[in-house]
Parts: C-alpha cells; sequence; structure tokens
C-alpha cells in the first residue's frame, strides 16, 4: 500500500547506535503545571524524558525525587 502525502515529510534516516546504561544522572526536572506534564533531563540520554503527563500529572500531585527515582526504575529498570 501506498499512501500519497500532500506535504512531504523529512525524515531523517540514521543508523540505530546503542549504548549500555548503568546509571542515570538526572540533570534537571522541570514540572509544566499548565501542560500537565513533569520533564527530566538526562545526562546519559538525548531526549528528555516524560516523567508524568494528563491524568498520571493529576495522580501524582506533589511528586518526591523518590517518586523520581521510582518512575525512572520503571521506565528503564524493568
Amino acid at each position: 500500500m501506498e499512501i500519497n502525502l500532500n506535504n512531504p515529510y523529512e525524515a531523517v534516516i540514521v543508523e540505530r547506535q546503542t549504548k549500555t546504561i548503568d546509571k542515570l544522572t538526572v540533570r534537571s526536572i522541570v514540572d509544566f503545571p499548565l501542560q500537565k506534564k513533569v520533564v527530566a533531563q538526562i545526562k546519559e540520554l538525548n531526549d528528555p524524558v516524560v516523567l508524568w503527563e494528563g491524568d498520571a500529572y493529576d495522580t501524582i500531585g506533589q511528586w518526591t525525587d523518590t517518586d523520581v527515582q521510582n518512575r525512572l526504575n520503571a521506565l528503564y529498570n524493568a
């Protein structure tokens, strides 16, 4: 199946790179209350990590460092 796009999409195609990570170093955590999102910058990862957003943001309420550790463990230590 082929789908013609009205507005061509430019994609960057790069060879997959992997890295074994045995620890995460949190550089910063930013809470965006109007967007209902908490984002962490992790030294070992290129992209920011969304810790909570939407309903999960409402559920977590006032998060702590322990909540951040638990969430990162849930995401990366499974």
